[in-house]
């Protein structure tokens, strides 16, 4: 009996020990909507360079000096224009012998504007100084912020359609939302040809009386949202 009684307490904490079963409902229906939006960027960004090679480094420093002076005054003189980032370099030189023979200098900045008429009079006064190295497209932070928020309305009024759609096909009374999962949206920069400064656009702009106006373009903007629910 003391054997038995044993066994029959064994019983509830083996049943307990077992794992529960995890069912998925036969009326959930998952489901994704999209969004997509050609918007203009409002942001540009141009990368410039100075770069000299010589035998002497002091006559090297004097003359990327020279350079950068006259051309961040220029800079500094237009207000919609903000330099994002500069950056300067040496290295030493070396012929086909790997021995050193000189030194290379390089200086590079990154001008930001909204104001593309400004930023297109400014890269042709500092033409003289300063090459480009590659012009780049953005969104700025406020647009990125008010782009999303009529984004996510969009996206939200796209998932009840869609949600009432099923629910009329398949004749149910209603439907409970059981996942949502909303996107973060993602506004991916465009670059322009990096080897734009050689190009022949450029050989035009450098001649031409005028200065060639910069456009910032476009971008598709496309969001998704995958979403579950139980018809009821």
């Amino acid at each position: 009996m003391k054997k038995l009684a044993l066994a029959l307490l064994a019983v509830p904490f083996a049943l307990a020990a077992q794992p529960a079963e995890i069912s998925t409902p036969n009326n959930r229906v998952s489901f994704s909507v999209e969004v997509q939006k050609e918007v203009p960027m409002d942001i540009l960004q141009v990368r410039l360079f100075v770069q000299e090679e010589g035998k002497e480094l002091k006559p090297l420093h004097k003359t990327i000096d020279e350079k950068i002076n006259l051309a961040l005054s220029k800079v500094k003189a237009q207000k919609a224009v903000t330099i994002q980032s500069n950056h300067r370099n040496t290295v030493v030189r070396y012929n086909e012998k790997g021995q050193k023979n000189g030194w290379v200098e390089r200086a590079d900045f990154v001008l930001e504007s909204k104001d593309f008429y400004a930023l297109s009079q400014l890269v042709d006064e500092v033409s003289d100084q300063l090459s480009i190295e590659s012009i780049q497209a953005l969104l700025s932070s406020e647009a990125k912020e008010k782009l999303e928020d009529e984004m996510m309305r969009a996206l939200l009024v796209k998932f009840r359609h869609k949600a009432e759609f099923i629910q009329t096909g398949l004749q149910a009374k209603g439907y409970r939302l059981v996942q949502l999962n909303l996107p973060k949206l993602n506004a991916e920069p465009f670059e322009y040809d990096t080897m734009l400064a050689a190009s022949p656009r450029m050989a035009k702009m450098e001649a031409a009386p005028e200065p060639v106006q910069l456009e910032s373009g476009t971008t598709q903007i496309k969001v998704t949202a995958n979403a579950t629910i139980d018809l009821q």
